[in-house]
C-alpha cells in the first residue's frame, strides 16, 4: 500500500471591528470644519466701511441669511433680493467662486434686517451684500461714490 500524504492547513481567523465612535466623530468633525472654513474663508476679516457706514462680519452674515431666507420663501420685499450683475468697469472683486448667478440684498446701517412692503415702504439705502443662492459671501458694495446712480463701488476692507 502506498503512503498517503496528509497536509495540515491551519485556518486563520480574520476579525473585523467597526471603527470606534470617537474616531468616526473626529473624521466627521474634520470634514465639517473644512466645509465651514471654506465658506467662512471668504468673509472679511474685520469691519467693512461703505461711505460712513460700518459693518461687522455678524451684520454682513445676518443680511446674507435674510436675503437667502427671503429668496427661498419667494418673499421679495421691494424686489430684494434680486440678481446682481458684475459690471467689469466697476472693478469689484467678488470673493466667491463661480460665474454666478449672484444676488444683492440691502445691508442696513442701523443693524436691522431690511424689510419693505407695498403698504410700508422702507428705503433699501445705499449698501448691499452680494452672495450666491446658497448664501456664500461674495462682496459688500455701495452706491456711495459710484460713477453712476445705479453703479456700485466696493466697500473698504471688503
Amino acid at each position: 500500500m502506498g503512503h498517503v500524504r496528509v497536509r495540515t492547513v491551519h485556518a486563520q481567523t480574520l476579525s473585523f471591528s467597526p471603527p470606534h465612535p470617537q474616531d468616526m466623530f473626529s473624521k466627521i468633525a474634520v470634514v465639517l470644519l473644512l466645509a465651514a472654513s471654506s465658506a467662512l474663508a471668504a468673509l472679511p476679516s474685520g469691519t467693512v466701511t461703505c461711505g460712513s457706514n460700518k459693518y461687522a462680519v455678524s451684520a454682513i452674515t445676518a443680511a446674507i441669511n435674510a436675503g437667502v431666507k427671503d429668496m427661498n420663501a419667494g418673499n421679495f420685499p421691494d424686489d430684494y433680493p434680486h440678481q446682481y450683475y458684475d459690471e467689469p468697469s466697476e472693478n469689484i472683486k467678488l470673493w466667491c467662486s463661480g460665474s454666478g448667478p449672484w444676488y444683492e440684498f440691502p445691508i442696513m446701517p442701523n443693524g436691522k434686517i431690511y424689510t419693505s412692503t407695498s403698504s410700508n415702504y422702507q428705503s433699501p439705502g445705499t449698501d448691499r451684500v452680494i452672495f450666491t443662492s446658497s448664501g456664500t459671501y461674495c462682496a459688500v458694495v455701495t452706491h456711495t461714490g459710484a460713477a453712476s446712480t445705479n453703479g456700485f463701488v466696493a466697500c473698504a476692507n471688503d
